[in-house]
């Protein structure tokens, strides 16, 4: 969901989003900028105005589907942690297979397997979700603590501050899911 950022350009790239697998998550992650994968595949799918005013469903599946609405992503990239003999998570970059969007996904610490592609799905939110997302008030705001900078209203030729992390989306699912479910 989309949850500040705003700048004098309103652009997608600068948009902070509320994420999570189900409602509880949405409340407790902190808010995120979309990486280039998702970004640009919003572009793609004519969603980026609708991720804009209110954000969007994000569907992974490791089966092979439709590319009509599916799009396959292919892992280019992946790592694990050194550090913790007990911790079997991987991070990896999966990139478009017919470009150079990315975007990152973790595994569950206790699984050892990282998919080699994954197709991905974006929709809108649906009714039900977004009567939610309404009902919360706070989620579709800014903070308003939220520090603004002149890079925020006008261009100046000094090095802006600090940009927020980019999302990393969680594993695909052990099983389908919907938004409401308990986990």
């Amino acid at each position: 969901m989309r949850s500040g950022g705003y700048t004098k350009n309103d652009e997608l790239e600068d948009a902070l989003f509320a994420f999570g697998r189900n409602y509880t998550e949405v409340k407790e992650f902190p808010k995120c900028r979309l990486p280039t994968g998702i970004v640009n595949l919003l572009r793609r799918k004519k969603l980026d105005k609708i991720a804009i005013e209110t954000g969007f469903f994000i569907e992974i599946s490791l089966k092979k589907r439709s590319l009509r609405e599916w799009c396959r992503f292919e892992q280019i990239m992946s790592v694990k942690p050194k550090s913790h003999h007990y911790d079997h998570s991987q991070r990896a970059i999966f990139s478009i297979f017919d470009g150079f969007d990315t975007f990152e996904l973790g595994t569950n610490p206790w699984s050892e397997f990282m998919p080699s592609q994954l197709w991905v799905k974006l929709s809108p939110l649906d009714d039900q979700t977004l009567a939610w997302v309404l009902s919360e008030g706070k989620i579709l705001c800014g903070d308003i603590n939220e520090q603004k900078t002149l890079h925020d209203f006008c261009e100046i030729e000094i090095s802006g501050p600090k940009t927020i992390e980019y999302l990393r989306l969680p594993p695909p699912p052990d099983r389908p899911y919907n938004f409401f479910d308990e986990f």
